[in-house]
Formats: C-alpha cells, structure tokens, sequence
C-alpha cells in the first residue's frame, strides 16, 4: 500500500479506468442519424466562411467581447487585491485587529468563488434581464474572490518577523503595510494577473452563449441555425486573440522599482475603484428587477422537489465531477506516452487547442448530435475540455525539462516508450497530479456549465428552477452546488498540500 502511495506515475494513469463504465454507457446511447451533421461540424473547421458582412460582424463582436473580458478583469484583480490584502494575516499582525475579521471575510470569499460566473450570469439574467452589465458583475463576482484567494496566499510568505519590528518601532502602520506588500502584489500580478484576463475572456465568451453579447452570441446563434462555416469563422476569430494576447503578455515586463509605474499603477487602482463604485450603483438604482420583484418571492415561492431527487441531483454532480477528473488527469499522459513522435506531438497539440478554444456548451451541443444527453456525455464534455488545458501544462512541463535520463535510457536500448514513461514523465507525475488538484476545483464549479446543458445534476435543476421561478428550489440547488465545491477545494487542498 505504501509503494502505491508512492507512485505517482501509476497514480497519474489509475483515473483512466473512468472510461470503462463511462464508455459503456455513450456506446448504449449512440444514434447515427447526426454522424453526418458531425462531419459537417469537423470539415468546416477548415472551410470557415470570409465575406465582408462577417468580416465587420466578427470585429464587432470581439470589440465587445474585449470590453467585457477586460473590464471584469481589471475590476476583479484590483478588488482581488483588496480582498486578498484583507483576508491576509499580515493585514491584522500590522494594525492590531482580531483576527476574527480575517475569518469572516475568508468564509465569505470561499462561499462566493464556489459558484461559478455561469450560475450567476444566470441568476442576474433571470433578475435585471440581459445585458453587457450583468455579463461583467457575474465575472467579477467569482474572479474577486478567486484573485483574493491568490494573492493573500502570496502575502501569507512574508516574514512575521518584519511585521513585529515595525510593531515595535512605532513606524506609520499604512505606509509599512504598502512597503511590505508591494513587491508581492506586482509580482503576483505579472505570473498570475495577466493569466487572468485570458480567463476573463473565456468566460465572457461562455456567457455570451448564454445571450450576454459579444462573440459568444454569435457563436451559438451560428449554431441553432446549423451555420457551421460562419461558427468556425467565430471560433478562430476568437483563437487568433487568444493567441495574440499570449504572446503581448509575454512581452509586457514590470519593473517594481520603476517609480513611474508604480505611480500609474497607484493611478488606475483609485481610478477602477472609483468608477466600479459608480458604475455598479447606476447600475443597482437604474435598473428594474423583472421576474424578482421582491426578497418576500424567495418565501412565497414553492417546492417541489423531493428529497430524493434532490439527494440524487447532488450525487450525479458528485460523480460528473469525479468522472470528469479522471479524464482530465489520465487522457494527456496517456495519450501523449502512446503517440510519443514529433508528428504526433504536433496533431496532440493541434487537437488539446481546440479542445480549450470550443466552449464546453457548443461541445456538448455539437456531441448531442449523435449521442443522447447522460451523465456520460456530459463527463466526456468537461473531462475533454479539460485535459486540453492539462495537455498544455504537461507540454510545457516537459518540454523544459532536462532529458538526459530520457536519452540514457533510450541508448541503453529500452523501447522509446518504456524511455519517455520512466526517463521523462515519472520526474513529473507528482507536479503534475498537485496541478490536476488544483484543476479538480475548477471542474467540479464547471459542472453547472455541461449540467444545464446535458440535462444532468443541480446545474440543469438550477435552470429548470429559474424557468419556474421556484426561489426555494433556486436557494436549495445553490447551497447544495456550494457546499460541494467548498467540500471539494478542502479534499483538494490537502492532495495538493501532500503532493507539494
């Protein structure tokens, strides 16, 4: 049992055998009346519609999407900054407040950032309507409380020793508190904050399925319609950005000592603050409740969901999540040990691509044509998505690591295979499973996504709650979808913690 512990390289391809029983059931529920819409899907990706029409359409659409995803994401780093300041110790130890404080507001941003931006584009759609505005509060709501988390774990290295002779010498307790933190807060914002705005896109991509506006809603009108020349006109649109702001990021360099930057940066932070403040009131006081006229509804409104359907909601979230991992941790190196060549690398890397850049709901939509809705498919949905994006961390990994083990092996005469598994990837199982930890949080918050699409779990439940207007039931799913995901990040935390 201890050798098993041990072995993380075994560990990493155990979750594999998901697809036993996962496989099974997509066999059982295939129907080959859509096989034929498939292809159509999979040869237009190489024919995309180009006119003029679409041409000024897609500028349009990524204007908006642009103004979305950077709003929310300058927004939610400085007030994850804030958030992150506030839930950190070192806040507290400097000014000499109970650390009770610290507890609360770490209880509230664990509550908030368990629910994913989806669920609350939802839930502000159904209230106020749809509009760009909702789209940017329903992001900055999780991604405050995701940032925060980053950087008060960043704050948490700083020596307690310093905080103490500060303490002791009576120095200006915000000035110190400023000195101290600066360096972490920049730092943090160069490996992490830029990551972000990537994410901040993806997301409002997501949201426009959902009719928030910009790409995303032209994404999924292309695909109700069957348009899949002009969906994969948007879906490259939309890669073409990606890519481009990867490689601006990786040219942008901060300097902390650079006393005009820091300035600026001081600068835009009271600025968005200001503006945040007032953007959100107008928003508040300007805008009309629709379907949510009163808190008194939550009480009036009726449930009827039993106990255990509701008990089996929770459990087939649970098991979407779990079945979900195992794809996402085990496909990348088993795939990538399997096809180990250059060429094949190259089509790996291709295809782990388009697994990130399709959202999940047009992936799931586009599988459903010849697949019935299941927990299964929906699995295969997130679990793909997914390993695209630990596929890539992997590479990464990989790639930079020293390979003499690799070629001794292989100059020893061991299979080329048996060389990567031992020489390459064993080094990096352990680094890899922490990260997939880390992932397993994420997925478990994205099964709400696959779920109100696949008709699967509390995110389906939630959707058809809100089409009724049952505010108990709504209240009822959130905490169940909640209290998973908090439960889930605890379990997670501590793989990560052994693992690292």
């Amino acid at each position: 049992m201890n050798k098993l512990k041990l072995n993380y390289t075994s560990l990493s391809f155990l979750p594999i055998l998901v697809c036993i029983p996962l496989g099974y059931q997509l066999l059982t529920n295939i129907h080959f009346g859509g096989f034929i819409l498939f292809q159509e899907f999979l040869i237009s990706a190489f024919n995309p519609k180009i006119d003029n029409e679409i041409i000024i359409n897609v500028i349009n659409r990524l204007n908006e999407t642009i103004l979305i995803g950077f709003f929310s994401w300058l927004v939610s780093i400085i007030f994850g900054a804030i958030f992150g300041i506030l839930s950190s110790n070192i806040f507290y130890k400097i000014f000499n407040i109970p650390n009770l404080f610290c507890g609360i507001i770490r209880i509230f941003l664990t509550m908030v950032r368990s629910i994913h931006e989806v669920v609350w584009g939802i839930l502000l759609m159904q209230i106020y309507g749809i509009n760009f505005s909702v789209g940017i509060i329903a992001i900055c709501i999780p991604y405050i409380a995701v940032n925060s988390k980053v950087f008060a774990e960043q704050l948490e290295t700083i020596d307690y020793k310093i905080i103490e002779s500060i303490n002791q010498i009576n120095a200006p307790k915000f000035s110190s508190l400023l000195t101290l933190i600066w360096n972490p807060i920049i730092n943090t914002f160069k490996n992490f904050g830029l990551y972000r705005l990537e994410c901040s896109i993806r997301s409002t991509v997501i949201l426009g399925l959902f009719g928030i506006g910009g790409i995303g809603t032209s994404i999924f009108l292309s695909f109700q319609t069957l348009n899949f020349r002009e969906l994969w006109t948007y879906l490259w649109s939309l890669a073409i950005l990606i890519i481009l702001s990867g490689l601006i990021f990786k040219k942008l360099k901060f300097k902390t000592t650079n006393k005009i930057l820091s300035i600026f940066f001081i600068a835009v932070f009271f600025i968005t603050i200001l503006l945040s403040f007032s953007y959100f009131l107008n928003f508040i006081f300007n805008n009309n409740f629709e379907n949510f006229n009163s808190v008194s509804s939550l009480f009036k409104s009726s449930s009827d969901l039993g106990l255990f359907d509701f008990l089996k909601l929770i459990l087939e979230t649970i098991i979407l999540s779990l079945l979900s991992t195992g794809i996402a941790i085990s496909l990348p190196p088993l795939v990538i040990g399997i096809f180990n060549n250059n060429t094949s690398k190259t089509f790996i890397k291709f295809f782990a691509f388009l697994l990130r850049l399709i959202p999940t709901p047009i992936l799931i939509l586009t599988l459903l044509t010849f697949n019935n809705p299941s927990l299964s498919l929906a699995a295969l949905t997130l679990g793909l998505h997914n390993a695209g994006i630990t596929s890539k961390i992997l590479f990464k990994n990989l790639d930079s690591q020293d390979k003499r083990n690799y070629i001794a092996m292989k100059s020893l005469g061991i299979s080329k295979k048996t060389s990567w598994l031992l020489g390459l990837f064993s080094q990096q199982a352990k680094s890899y499973l922490a990260y997939c930890a880390y992932r397993s949080d994420i997925i478990i918050r994205e099964t709400a996504i696959v779920g109100v699409i696949g008709s699967v779990g509390l995110g389906w439940q939630l959707q058809e709650s809100l089409s009724s207007f049952a505010w108990q039931e709504v209240t009822m799913v959130l905490i169940a979808y909640s209290s998973i995901a908090i439960f889930g990040e605890l379990i997670n935390g501590k793989i990560k913690n052994s693992l690292t």
